[in-house]
């Protein structure tokens, strides 16, 4: 899994500086959904839920570029693909308005290869945690297929990472790498097995975290190095 991770982070690549997409500037508040969606977005997947304890339901969007970009990637491939933007809403209990409380412009993975699914599997809120989900899955070159779930929660001021999901398998192998990290007691438990033979093993160890991740220092999917090897 180690190595698979390192490939995947290679070819998730950032988009280079050689044709930088001009993201658009986002209204801070509004009464209706739709203000928030710019001339020539549209949006991508929705979901409601009260994610700072007040008892109304917010709002969390994808929104995406309608029309196609072409871009070069930081290893010289050109690639066309439809920018998307991560918006966090909070619906005020007093007025009737929604205020932005969060914008990610890159931790949304776009569908920018043939080879692969579309990288982005959706949103759900659950007793005020936001999830968001991924799941990597190439055509051809790779035998891996790898599943990931992100964990925000709302602390006052920002959103920080609470949790994830990792897990890995090689299609033709059926052995299996699962990681589940918990970034409030800083635990991480390890599971390596075999589907077809049913024989694992788990492991629980500490993890070094210095301050709160946010998706202002965790900008994008698969980019940090959790531990040597291991993206996250």
């Amino acid at each position: 899994m180690r190595f698979a991770l390192i490939s995947i982070l290679l070819i998730l690549c950032s988009i280079a500086n050689a044709q930088e997409f001009i993201y658009p500037s986002i209204k801070t508040t509004a009464q209706a959904i739709p203000e928030f969606v710019p001339s020539g977005w549209m949006i991508h997947d929705s979901i409601s839920g009260d994610l700072n304890k007040d008892a109304v339901k917010d709002v969390v969007l994808v929104l995406q570029h309608k029309d196609s970009v072409k871009c070069i990637t930081s290893d010289g491939d050109s690639v066309v693909t439809q920018p998307r933007i991560l918006l966090i809403l909070f619906k005020s209990k007093t007025a009737n308005q929604f205020t932005l409380k969060t914008q990610s412009n890159s931790f949304i993975l776009q569908h920018d290869k043939s080879i692969m699914d579309d990288p982005y599997q959706g949103l759900s809120i659950d007793r005020g945690i936001l999830k968001i989900e991924f799941h990597l899955f190439y055509n051809m070159g790779s035998w891996y297929t790898t599943n990931s779930t992100y964990k925000f929660r709302f602390t006052g001021s920002k959103f920080i990472l609470i949790g994830a999901e990792l897990s890995t398998i090689h299609r033709a192998t059926l052995e299996y790498e699962n990681y589940s990290f918990n970034l409030l007691t800083k635990k991480q438990s390890y599971t390596k097995g075999n589907e077809q033979t049913g024989k694992k093993k788990t492991t629980v160890t500490s993890i070094e975290l210095a301050k709160p991740v946010t998706f202002e220092t965790f900008v994008k999917p698969f980019t940090w190095e959790i531990e040597n090897e291991v993206y996250l």
